[in-house]
């Protein structure tokens, strides 16, 4: 990526297209959303000159959504100020990564998740150095693998669900990626809104089983 700057640039000027709103909010400000408050970062990073995003296999000894794919982060605590440190915060805890290594982009809209009672705020970040192995030391109470799956295997439009809850009826996307991983829920709903944010449409907070 450091030898090819015309591509550096041109991923930057993708990138930014990732909408600034909400960067300064406050978990103060953010009282009168339901659910319990949580924040995860969306992480980019460049691999020759393409986009990719971090994700992690959540642990099967966890009490919420275990052995599932997500965005590293996390519930809200006392001493974080609003969305972003919380993102960082639980992002470093669970992969390794320093949070000063991440630059923030922006926002995207929330996602309930009713199956836990979490309101998640996506903080999206990106890491210009890349990710390499040595980069990593994943929390292994928390995280059982790490994956990186290129932006563009996810700019077709995902399948859409349904499920019902308390006589509502609620859609969700679900995406299938390289070697039969299934993305869905919280997680779904958070790239197809990055992806709609990258290519100028419309995002709006979302809900998931």
């Amino acid at each position: 990526m450091a030898n090819d700057p015309e591509r550096a640039v041109g991923l930057r000027q993708v990138l930014s297209k990732v909408p600034f709103a909400a960067l300064n909010l406050g978990w103060e400000d953010v009282n009168e959303n339901p659910g319990r408050k949580s924040a995860v970062l969306v992480p980019l990073f460049p691999r020759e000159g393409e986009p990719f995003l971090l994700l992690v296999e959540r642990s099967d000894s966890l009490r919420h959504h275990p052995g599932q794919l997500a965005f590293p982060g996390g519930v809200r605590e006392e001493q974080d100020r609003g969305p972003v440190e919380t993102a960082l915060r639980e992002f470093t805890e669970e992969t390794g990564i320093p949070a000063d290594k991440v630059e923030i982009l922006g926002a995207l809209p929330e996602v309930r998740a009713y199956s836990s009672g979490f309101t998640l705020f996506p903080v999206v970040g990106y890491l210009p150095l890349g990710v390499r192995s040595g980069d990593l030391s994943p929390d292994s109470r928390e995280v059982k693998n790490v994956l990186e799956v290129p932006l563009r295997e996810l700019e077709g439009s995902p399948r859409m669900e349904t499920f019902t809850w308390k006589g509502h009826v609620h859609h969700y996307p679900v995406y299938q990626v390289g070697g039969g991983v299934t993305l869905w829920g919280a997680t779904a709903w958070i790239i197809l809104n990055l992806i709609r944010s990258l290519q100028r449409q419309e995002t709006r907070a979302s809900s998931c089983p």
